[in-house]
């Protein structure tokens, strides 16, 4: 069974809203593009893996495992009482080739080895299992769930290393019979996976306000020009009527991610939608859907849920006013 559900990484998340109120550069724009790939691949892996069932494992899912003073991000942990297989996945298209241990798309390289990446990854469980003095098996696969992806190799070995999309069906079926299950070791190892888990500490955005354009965005298109209603904003592009609150959830959203670790408060969000909206709706919607940090006259405010979809789907905000597209 899945035991955590597998969010839109931090990253993405940056450049969703970054890419929703300001020109993005190329370099950004390759960055978002990959993020947003990365992040399609694994939801192909999980809706496979849903449709063949896994009610017999543990699955843990985009995890950060602190070992030995390092971090380490983890696609897919999978677990029984057979111990434990770190799954990377990768959503490569077209073809790709490894001559002498490198990756190649045509003749231009590609950085970052896969291979090594899939070492790295193993080697820390291995650590982890070693410093907590137990016993249980640690392997790896590389996981291409993309149909259109073609690999060749000069090393024949590479492909006991990897799972393409032909063969990922049966790779997962694998999990559903009678001698794998997840009992009391799996359950050790799990505690052990768990016990370990940290927040990305790789994420730090440092972005220029200036760049920014501030105020609220239609959800449906992205403009800006919106017309106001006692309860709605109403895009005049296209016609989408959204309630105030689900603005602001996609505001503070936003702000969560492109300030992120850095406090607000009602000002500061004011500020962000460009008083689009009146102080007394904020400090409703603040106090409706945040955390409140008190100190002394300055109060601030962490966001409650994950992103705007976890908010929406957690929150009320749609039981009373609906949104219209």
């Amino acid at each position: 069974m899945f035991i955590n559900e597998r969010t839109k990484p931090h990253d993405l998340l940056y450049y969703e809203a970054l890419a929703a109120r300001t020109s993005l550069t190329k370099v950004e724009s390759r960055k978002f593009s990959t993020y947003k790939n990365g992040f399609e691949g694994e939801q192909m892996y999980d809706q496979l893996f849903d449709s063949i069932g896994h009610d017999n494992i543990l699955i843990y899912r985009d995890v950060f495992l602190s070992v030995d003073n390092s971090v380490t991000q983890y696609d897919s942990l999978i677990i029984s009482d057979k111990g434990i297989i770190s799954n990377e996945i990768k959503n490569f298209t077209g073809s790709c080739t490894v001559r002498n241990g490198n990756w190649f798309r045509g003749d231009y390289p590609i950085p970052n080895n896969a291979f090594s990446q899939l070492n790295r990854a193993v080697g820390k469980l291995m650590e982890l299992r070693n410093t907590a003095k137990a016993d249980f098996n640690v392997s790896g696969k590389l996981v291409f769930p993309n149909d259109t992806f073609i690999f060749h190799s000069d090393d024949q070995s590479n492909w006991d290393k990897m799972i393409l999309r032909s063969g990922l069906r049966d790779y997962f079926q694998q999990f559903n019979q009678t001698g794998i299950k997840a009992g009391n070791k799996a359950q050790y190892i799990s505690r052990l996976i768990s016990e370990h888990i940290v927040e990305n500490t790789y994420f730090n955005p440092q972005i220029d306000k200036t760049r920014l354009k501030f105020g609220l965005y239609c959800g449906h298109c992205g403009s800006f020009n919106l017309n106001k209603t006692r309860f709605h904003l109403t895009c005049n592009k296209c016609g989408s009527v959204e309630y105030n609150e689900t603005h602001l959830l996609r505001a503070m959203s936003d702000y969560k991610f492109l300030f992120y670790n850095q406090s607000m408060t009602r000002n500061d969000l004011l500020k962000f939608i460009d008083n689009d909206l009146h102080h007394k709706v904020i400090s409703r919607a603040l106090l409706k859907h945040c955390y409140i940090n008190s100190k002394g006259r300055n109060t601030t405010y962490t966001f409650k849920y994950y992103d705007f979809d976890d908010a929406v789907r957690k929150s009320d905000v749609y039981m009373r006013y609906k949104d219209h597209n």
